[in-house]
């Protein structure tokens, strides 16, 4: 009798962790959102930088923050210039409240920022959208790879997730090349 009471609490507690584990998601799934770019300023006293030309403002009041070779880094250990990776979501302002923050990354030199998160208030006919909060311009995309296909950038649908690699042109973050993060297809239907 023992051994039924002790399956069923562990599965009982196996599905009640199931159940906490699946309500969170949705709260985990918007800390992957990541940006990658070098930092143009840094204010301790507030607790903010930004990134990519000064065009993106990062508050990483609550952010875990690593760096090679230091074990508790802080916001003093990050410099101008250093090339960093942060983990957040973006408020309604579209200041990205970091959750994480990693130096140094590598980033190609012919990009200054990329983004990985999903691509919001998609304008086709202004060939803009939205990913963590920042305004991208895409008018200079022929499309979208995904796989061995590129996909006109006119098929693109708000929720896809993409890694779109950016350039500052006249203060505006522009897309160089936008690729589709996962496979599905609700990008172009």
């Amino acid at each position: 009798m023992f051994k039924q009471y002790k399956k069923a609490f562990v599965s009982g507690s196996f599905i009640i962790s199931l159940l906490i584990t699946g309500a969170a998601l949705p709260v985990v799934a918007s800390a992957n959102d990541k940006i990658v770019g070098a930092v143009s300023s840094i204010d301790e006293s507030t607790g903010t930088l930004t990134i990519i030309s000064n065009l993106v403002k990062i508050n990483a009041n609550n952010a875990k923050i690593k760096k090679k070779g230091l074990n508790n880094a802080t916001l003093s250990d990050i410099q101008e210039g250093d090339i960093i990776k942060i983990t957040g979501a973006a408020d309604d302002a579209g200041i990205i409240e970091a959750s994480g923050l990693k130096d140094p990354v590598k980033l190609k030199k012919i990009y200054d920022g990329k983004f990985s998160g999903k691509a919001e208030k998609v304008n086709i006919s202004a060939d803009t959208f939205y990913i963590m909060g920042q305004k991208v311009y895409a008018s200079n995309q022929l499309g979208v790879t995904m796989g061995n296909t590129t996909i006109s950038f006119n098929s693109m649908r708000s929720g896809v997730r993409v890694d779109v690699y950016v350039i500052d042109k006249n203060s505006q973050l522009v897309a160089k090349k936008m690729v589709i993060r996962s496979e599905s297809c609700n990008f172009c239907h």
